[in-house]
């Protein structure tokens, strides 16, 4: 039984992930999540998880001068803390979900090699 842990407990994807794997997947993984709102995910023990799967980030909210820094700070900054957890926590897969505004595309395609290139504080 592998464990799996999602940061961003109540985000879409990570929800949708969870109810999948749980309906067709149950005795094969056992799912938690944490919420990445408050500083409470610094304390969780996340060696006790074989993966963490972060989908936690700033996504539907209109992009503005005066918020433009959440964006470095939950969509970088926040994954970077995760990732360094995850780390130094043991963990032998890390996964980040982003987004293809990284690219500066909003559709289309890409792949390993395509150069970031993003084109707002979202990206």
């Amino acid at each position: 039984m592998r464990r799996v842990l999602i940061t961003g407990a109540n985000s879409y994807i990570g929800m949708s992930f969870e109810k999948y794997i749980c309906k067709n997947y149950s005795s094969d993984f056992i799912v938690d999540t944490v919420d990445m709102l408050d500083k409470a995910w610094i304390d969780k023990d996340f060696s006790e998880y074989d993966a963490v799967f972060h989908v936690a980030g700033i996504a539907h909210i209109k992009e503005t001068k005066e918020n433009e820094h959440l964006y470095y700070e939950v969509n970088k900054d926040l994954a970077i803390s995760v990732a360094k957890k995850a780390i130094a926590s043991g963990i032998k897969q890390f996964i980040y979900l982003s987004s293809m505004a990284v690219y500066g595309i909003n559709s289309g395609r890409f792949s390993y090699d395509s150069e970031c290139y993003p084109v707002s504080a979202y990206g």
